[in-house]
């Protein structure tokens, strides 16, 4: 199998960089209410949060904005985080996991709700999402996860196999309704924020590494690698993970490979076989996947995480674990057996011991707002991280936005 790259991602590919708007790179000494870092999908949030807002903001991107993570991306708003209720209680308590479970679903209803305000041409749409469990001893671990959310208040149905099977299409022994799931082209959101942002008065740097971030009692700055500053009150770090800036940090999170398979349209046989499928499936094993139906008669198979791999070995991971995917695929779908991956990649998958992201400030970095360590569903919690900004800058912070902050490990 030919293993595209990243200029060749799936989302990629739907809007490649000559038809994009290019921004110049930050020169000279600034002054700023915020800076975000990240021109992902989760910075252009931000940015456009801050400025709806009345926030002077200015967002600075290492490379070309939405071209990261956010084009390996899932393309999925999914209304809840990256891990089961029971496994993120047993570690944090109710306490701490009914609120973020709450602010995770309200977030990805208003996130759908604003890029529909705003008129973003993104294909965004409403879509059926279940936890599936395809044998009986994964119906098992998932009534104990369903037995955790009813005593966490979290309301999920459970769907009977029979009806699972009829619109999943595939084996199942029940399944967890998820409320409140949409999709979308992450790349063409993130633009369009952007735009948004820019029409508020939002100023876009790409092609803008950061070289550290510096603070004192009254202001931080923001250096860059080219010996432009930016001078501000608050840093929204939207990098999805600590990376060299913020090492103290990397104790905080956990890094992996994720792989993405994009296949070839369905033939008119398969398609017929298959039937009409729209509901997005998500299985939580130790390895989860995460399946997706593509409006151009593709299929989206993600997940086979792993830890890390060298850059040498990047290649060979990369055929071997999309190789993985395509059987899995053909094992749910059997009527598909054959069929080839159009595009596949890697995408660094950033997550915590609990599972749930570190959204908010830190008491070592003054100044600095982080949103990272999403996992697989950074579409989904992208606004909640901006909104909680914005409180944060305007020193109107509620007890909500701590849903997700540092110090819930303490």
């Amino acid at each position: 199998m030919k293993t595209p790259r990243e200029d060749r991602r799936y989302w990629a590919s739907r809007t490649p960089e000559n038809r994009r708007r290019a921004h110049s790179a930050l020169r000279g000494q600034h002054t700023s209410d915020a800076v975000v870092i990240g021109g992902g999908l989760v910075g252009a949030t931000a940015a456009y949060a801050l400025a709806q807002a009345g926030i002077g903001v200015m967002l600075v991107e290492a490379d070309r904005v939405a071209t990261g993570a956010t084009a390996g991306g899932l393309g999925a708003i999914l209304p809840e985080p990256d891990t089961l209720f029971r496994t993120a209680t047993e570690m944090r308590g109710a306490k701490v996991t009914r609120p973020a479970w709450h602010e995770a679903h309200r977030s990805a209803v208003e996130f759908a709700s604003l890029l529909k305000k705003l008129k973003i041409k993104c294909d965004l749409a409403t879509s059926s999402s279940l936890v599936n469990a395809r044998t009986m001893d994964d119906a098992a671990a998932l009534k104990k996860e369903l037995t955790a959310r009813k005593s966490g208040g979290v309301d999920t149905p459970w769907i009977i196999p029979t009806l699972v099977r009829r619109e999943l299409g595939t084996d199942s022994e029940g399944a967890l309704r998820l409320k409140g799931a949409a999709t979308l082209d992450p790349v063409r959101a993130a633009l369009g924020l952007i735009g948004a942002a820019e029409a508020r008065g939002a100023r876009v740097f790409e092609q803008s590494p950061v070289s550290r971030t510096t603070f004192t009692r009254k202001y931080a700055d923001v250096i860059f690698t080219s010996g432009a500053r930016i001078r501000t009150r608050l840093i929204f770090v939207a990098t999805g993970e600590p990376g060299a800036l913020f090492g103290q940090l990397r104790r905080h999170v956990r890094n992996q490979d994720g792989y993405v398979v994009v296949t070839e349209p369905l033939s008119a046989a398969m398609r017929k076989d298959v039937g009409p499928r729209t509901t997005m499936t998500l299985e939580r094993r130790e390895s989860s996947r995460r399946l997706r139906w593509i409006g151009d008669d593709r299929v989206l198979f993600a997940g086979a995480e792993q830890r890390c791999v060298s850059p040498a070995l990047r290649e060979k991971a990369l055929i071997q674990r999309a190789g993985e995917l395509l059987y899995e695929l053909s094992v749910r779908y059997p009527v598909v057996s054959g069929i080839r991956a159009q595009w596949a990649w890697d995408v660094p998958i950033v997550s915590t011991l609990d599972g749930m992201p570190w959204i908010g400030p830190h008491r070592n970095y003054p100044f600095h707002f982080f949103a990272m360590a999403l996992g697989w569903h950074a579409d989904s919690l992208a606004w909640f991280a901006a909104r909680a900004a914005v409180r944060q800058a305007e020193g109107t912070t509620k007890p909500e936005d701590d849903a997700f902050g540092f110090l819930r490990a303490i």
